[in-house]
């Protein structure tokens, strides 16, 4: 591993700081990189440079989304050859991942990182397999298989996510093709909609039409919740996340992708149009 990225909006760039250095100086890596989203006037530069290390390579975008921020990240990776880790801004790794990642790249090609505090971890478990261990100065860390392809519930899903390891080979095996495709559904989209997809749903698309049905996770992090965002009505968020998903699936499917995508289309076009009736009925 050569390089540590994270990727974050402009109001939680503290999170390099409290967090992100931390996980640097833990792994030893030679590159740091760091990608600011919401970044559209030079004030905006000046306050980078005084928060952000001067060690940290810092590049900026208004892409408006963690999704397309995180396919100019794949994208860059794999133009630059790098052998990197992406972990979320809000997350502390735990010191055995310096110690198991050249076992779990050998031994698997690629993984992701599972947090310790998940409320998820059933739900994760129920879709994977045990892969084997990875012993670090005695302790056993076990790895699991997540299926990127599921029926109902994340048609795509990449997994668990608070780190993704984008080692050499996995970016020489990512379809180029579906990237781009990826990326101009996604600009099809208003914003204010996009932000309703997850990055592990685009993230499982672009994996399995490169050929990638399993991804090894371990759990080896903290995370940090930054609490900056809330629920306050459920209903309006399952029609709003319906419909973000309903329009990627279609400008995918317009772009002339087929197979498993007609059915994540028409997956959430069916639930987009149950959930606007059930709003309405409810009114």
């Amino acid at each position: 591993m050569d390089a540590l990225i994270t990727y974050l909006p402009f109001y939680r760039v503290h999170e390099v700081v409290d967090y992100f250095m931390v996980n640097a100086r833990l792994l030893g890596v030679r590159r740091r990189l760091v990608y600011v989203d919401n970044v559209f006037k030079d004030r905006q530069l000046e306050l980078l440079r005084r928060i952000i290390p001067e060690e940290v390579e810092v590049r900026y975008g208004n892409w408006r989304d963690r999704n397309l921020t995180f396919m100019r990240i794949v994208r860059d990776a794999r133009e630059e050859g790098l052998d990197a880790l992406v972990v979320d801004s809000d997350n502390l790794l735990e010191p055995e991942l310096a110690s198991a990642d050249g076992e779990l790249v050998s031994r698997y090609g690629y993984y992701t990182v599972l947090d310790h505090e998940t409320k998820g971890r059933s739900l994760f478990l129920e879709r994977s397999v045990k892969l084997g261990e990875v012993k670090v100065n005695g302790k056993s860390i076990e790895v699991y298989g997540y299926r990127i392809p599921g029926l109902w519930k994340g048609v795509f899903f990449i997994g668990p996510k608070q780190a993704v390891r984008l080692s050499r080979g996995l970016l020489e095996s990512i379809n180029m093709g579906v990237l781009s495709k990826i990326e101009d559904s996604l600009r099809g989209i208003e914003p204010g909609i996009r932000l309703y997809v997850s990055d592990e749903t685009t993230l499982g698309i672009l994996l399995y039409y490169s050929g990638i049905k399993l991804m090894p996770w371990v759990t080896l992090s903290h995370h940090m919740h930054h609490g900056s965002t809330t629920v306050s009505d459920m209903r309006t968020l399952k029609l709003l996340v319906a419909t973000a998903h309903s329009q990627l699936g279609r400008g995918l499917v317009s772009r002339g992708m087929r197979g498993r995508v007609l059915w994540y289309y028409s997956r959430y076009k069916i639930a987009q149009l149950a959930n606007f009736l059930l709003s309405y009925a409810l009114k």
